[in-house]
């Protein structure tokens, strides 16, 4: 691997961990450095981080690229001074999204602005604030004015409405039709941008951190707190027991299967299949009782700790979700197999909503959507972490792209993720081995990276370390994240009515809305829905 990244002109690795290089290089060579990685040399770009590195001695704006291959993360690391400008890849989408967030919270410069307005910050924000650098205190409120938030363009139909009608989060997703035909689409998010990172730099110690890690979504919180505590063992070279290892095994893969069984139901849901929606929705609650019985609680909270996990396994504990999971294997797997072999579930989501393995290369999907389109990546493959290299699982991959072939990925995952749950639990012996964590000495100025694969892909934490058990630098990027550029390949084309079910088929994570305008300028008709109530204009 490191060959292939000399042939894009990269010298002078430094090893962070056992998988994590870093090398610096100069702005103006980035875009051309990237294009090779990814394009030429295939390797995943995963995100890229704004540092304000003024407090570490420097001065400007340290621009960190996530990039990585099997068995290899790669850290591009430059420097930009403060009126110096870093170039948009136009060709590489993948890059847009973490470019002009960088813009809005750390004050980056950019060349080719593909978003004119600000991106993660409402445009009543002030310019000149920006609320990641180190001088903006926590507390601080800026005075604000009322204006647009986003220019659309009324000329064309357009249509706002949520991913789901079954979930209330607060996203805009604009559809520009021609009658009912997509031709085009923008997004615009973040409405509940929490200051979580702001948070994690300034009011808490690095070890209370987890805590609300995994508080960052709903579903799927145990795979970022396993994440940031990767990210912080990583920078200090913390060696975690197998008996933590194994232990983050056991519930990232329980985490798994009742997220994918709850994406599954709604699927069911939505195309009408009302009694397997009932019947996933029941076995899922049974994966959440196993979660309640390994750990005192349906979420799995406050599990993870830096060095490992806290002491709560017990040998009844085992012995009892071992009973449950025996009972639940068979009941998951039948369900799951019916599903498969659905002719409802085949007709209706078959070549809907097609995203080809270039375009996902280029948008930077991640999990059952860049595997569902010819990408075999999974982070638990290419870069081993926890126990996963010491169990046996195979990563499903398909080619055609569609939201059959995505269902079709969590189908074969769930089943993947029952045999790995069974293999841990056969080695309950060392699963209940102490210690369960390992100590470690804090050191500043140090940089750690843990990704996670969690059900919807790729989760990353970046993390610097800073004085005192504080973090200088924490910055997350979720998978939907990642996933949500796809749309924009995804959807045009296709016919209106499909929209939901496309934008549902990356299983977003979102905070939503539930409006609805339609504008089709060609034949002169304004609709209004608000949730059930409907207004028709002329």
């Amino acid at each position: 691997m490191i060959d292939r990244l000399r042939e894009c002109g990269l010298r002078d690795f430094t090893y962070i961990d056992d998988e994590t290089v870093t090398t610096c290089v100069r702005p103006e060579e980035l875009s051309q450095i990237l294009r090779c990685l990814i394009l030429r040399a295939g390797l995943h770009f995963s995100t890229c981080v704004g540092v304000d590195v003024r407090g570490l001695g420097e001065q400007g704006i340290e621009i960190y690229y996530i990039v990585s291959g099997k068995k290899l993360r790669l850290l591009l690391r430059t420097s930009v001074a403060p009126s110096e400008k870093i170039e948009v890849p136009l060709d590489l989408p993948c890059t847009y999204w973490c470019l002009h967030e960088a813009r809005d919270l750390v004050g980056l410069n950019l060349r080719n602005e593909v978003y004119t307005y600000r991106f993660v910050l409402p445009d009543s924000y002030p310019r000149s604030v920006c609320p990641l650098r180190k001088d903006y205190q926590y507390s601080e409120r800026p005075l604000t004015k009322c204006v647009q938030e986003m220019p659309t363009r009324p000329e064309k139909a357009i249509t706002l409405f949520p991913h789901i009608p079954y979930f209330y989060e607060h996203e805009d997703f604009i559809v520009y039709v021609d009658v009912d035909k997509i031709v085009d689409f923008e997004y615009r998010g973040f409405y509940n941008h929490r200051g979580i990172e702001k948070v994690g730099e300034t009011r808490l110690k690095a070890d209370q951190v987890p805590f609300i890690a995994e508080r960052i979504c709903g579903i799927c919180g145990y795979t970022h707190s396993c994440a940031y505590c990767q990210a912080v063992e990583s920078a200090l070279r913390i060696d975690i027991p197998e008996s933590a290892r194994l232990t983050r095994t056991l519930l990232l893969e329980v985490e798994r299967i009742e997220s994918h069984l709850l994406w599954l139901a709604i699927l069911c849901y939505m195309i009408n299949l009302r009694d397997l929606f009932l019947k996933l929705m029941r076995c899922r609650e049974h994966v959440m009782s196993m979660g309640e019985i390994l750990t005192g609680n349906r979420k799995m909270y406050g599990i993870n700790v830096i060095g490992g996990v806290r002491d709560f396994i017990t040998s009844e504990r085992i012995e009892k979700a071992a009973r449950l999971f025996s009972e639940l294997k068979t009941q998951c797997t039948k369900l799951l197999q019916e599903l498969k072999s659905s002719e409802r579930l085949r007709a209706a989501t078959r070549g809907v909503g097609t995203l080809s393995r270039e375009d996902a290369l280029i948008t930077g999907a991640v999990g059952p959507v860049a595997r569902a389109s010819g990408i075999d990546y999974d982070v638990r493959k290419y870069l081993p972490y926890a126990a996963y290299s010491q169990v046996s699982f195979s990563i499903p991959v398909y080619s055609e792209g569609d939201v059959y072939s995505r269902a079709l990925v969590r189908i074969d995952e769930t089943l993947e993720s029952i045999d790995i749950i069974d293999q841990v639990l056969g080695m309950s012996r060392a699963l209940l081995e102490k210690p369960h964590r390992s100590e470690y000495e804090w050191l500043p100025c140090r940089v750690g990276v843990g990704m996670t694969e969690a059900p919807r892909g790729e989760d990353v934490h970046f993390i610097i370390t800073g004085h005192d058990l504080r973090l200088y630098r924490w910055r997350v990027r979720a998978p939907t994240y990642a996933n949500l550029p796809s749309l924009w390949k995804s959807l045009i084309g296709e016919k209106l009515e499909h929209a939901n079910l496309i934008i549902a088929s990356i299983d977003p994570c979102l905070a939503c809305t539930d409006r609805l305008v339609v504008v089709d300028t060609g034949l002169g008709k304004v609709r209004k829905i608000t949730r059930l109530v409907e207004v028709r204009e002329a």
